[in-house]
């Protein structure tokens, strides 16, 4: 049995045959208020103890961690993945690397999962709180996996695991591989080898890989060492085995996770409230395009406070356009269609809006006879509207009214005053 996702400490996994440990967290996945998802990230995107050139990349590393939390919802795993780890490597903080580690957890993809948690540890800016807790569930992963060491010769020599990408290594690649039989393939200096080892669970297992370096007499190319960095000694593999993520030489932070096993790259999806330049900077958009569609409920007031009409229907939204389709009713049947558009997209949008009301009517004749018409006008409006969440908002505008009919022989007036206000339920 699965343990529930959480996105701020570690995923526990529930399993009763292997006594996992809870998870001290709450399930943050399940969380469905915006802000408050958005107040709890905002702890791990806001650590001082992560510098960055830019304060614009701890709002879009929160914005792509709760786009990410959306995605698990859903249960697009890989979705949430490179959401989390496009976070991670735009603010690499050890509490991402959880987040990572229990969506791996969830997935089933156990090793991927340990060694995250091993980077988590490894990692200096990590603290004290949870060192003991992830130790504990590293040690009920480990008990599931093979603890792969592959010393090489020579030093600096390169190891790709399962046609992974390959790694440059100093004397031993350390990483663990779920249990069964996989292929090391190891280069250096022009020559090349391959090992192939079977592992077992709760198994450590070391593994020479060595390069002969002369080729039927022929000597190894000279290489300029002050050209080339040294490897180091010893490397912790992250996420590196198959071909399921891609890294270019498995350092640093990046990593992309890839459709099925050689697929094309999953991209993360990034407000477009962001934009990142060449220079790596983010700068923050003044549109929001994430604005979405959805229903609308309004009321309308009669400006001489004769009454009021309810009006019911769709808003699709475009950015800073938004058209109205709507059912009015009040002691006559009628509908509108218009428009609005925002002046600014924030968190409060003013706009303008134009449309076209309509209302059916009754007549009689001279001789008593009744028939239906319609009164068709037009509507020009200014108002506010204010986000409450991403679902959530309220409006409020003042509109004036022209319908095209005779006042006197209709009795409905041809200009009228009509203020409004109303809710609008965002998808």
């Amino acid at each position: 049995m699965r343990g529930t996702l959480s996105l701020v400490l570690l995923a526990a996994s529930a399993s009763t045959a292997l006594a996992q440990p809870a998870d001290p967290a709450g399930p943050l996945a399940q969380v469905r208020d915006e802000q408050q998802l958005a107040a709890t990230l905002s702890v791990i995107t806001n650590d001082p103890a992560i510098p960055v050139d830019d304060p614009e990349i701890r709002a879009l590393a929160q914005a792509l961690m709760v786009e990410g939390v959306k995605q698990l919802q859903a249960k697009s795993y890989d979705q949430a993945l490179a959401n989390f780890l496009e976070a991670y490597e735009k603010f690499p903080s050890p509490r991402i690397l959880l987040n990572i580690a229990s969506t791996l957890r969830d997935m089933g993809r156990l090793a991927d999962a340990a060694n995250t948690y091993q980077r988590y540890l490894s990692d200096p800016v990590t603290g004290p709180e949870r060192i003991a807790e992830v130790k504990e569930v590293l040690l009920r992963l480990d008990e599931q996996l093979t603890i792969l060491t592959v010393r090489v010769y020579p030093s600096g020599s390169d190891v790709s695991i399962d046609a992974g990408p390959f790694i440059p290594v100093g004397t031993a690649l350390l990483t663990r591989v779920r249990p069964g039989i996989h292929l090391i393939r190891v280069k250096a200096k022009g020559g090349s080898n391959e090992v192939s080892i079977n592992g077992f669970e709760g198994e450590f297992k070391e593994v020479p890989a060595t390069v002969k370096l002369e080729v039927e007499g022929v000597a190894p190319p000279e290489v300029n060492p002050n050209l080339i960095a040294a490897p180091p000694e010893k490397v912790e593999g992250w996420l590196i085995t198959g071909t399921k993520y891609k890294s270019d030489s498995g350092a640093g932070n990046s990593r992309k996770v890839r459709t099925g096993y050689a697929g094309p790259e999953i991209k993360a999806i990034v407000p477009n409230t962001y934009t990142t330049g060449d220079d790596g900077l983010v700068a923050r958009n003044n549109d929001d395009d994430d604005i979405s569609s959805g229903l609308v409920a309004a009321l309308r007031i009669d400006g001489e406070g004769r009454g009021a009409a309810g009006a019911f229907g769709i808003a699709i939204s475009r950015n800073r356009l938004e058209a109205e389709l709507l059912f009015l009713k009040s002691d006559s049947t009628g509908g509108y269609l218009g428009v609005r558009y925002r002046a600014w997209t924030s968190w409060v949008r003013p706009y303008v809006g134009i449309g076209m009301p309509g209302f059916a009517y009754t007549t009689r004749t001279s001789m008593g006879e009744s028939s239906t018409k319609l009164a068709i006008g037009v509507r020009a409006a200014a108002g506010v509207e204010l986000r409450i969440n991403g679902h959530l908002s309220v409006k409020g505008d003042v509109g004036y009214e022209h319908f095209f009919v005779d006042q006197d022989s209709t009795g409905i007036d041809a200009n009228i005053f009509v203020p409004t206000l109303g809710v609008i339920g965002r998808l």
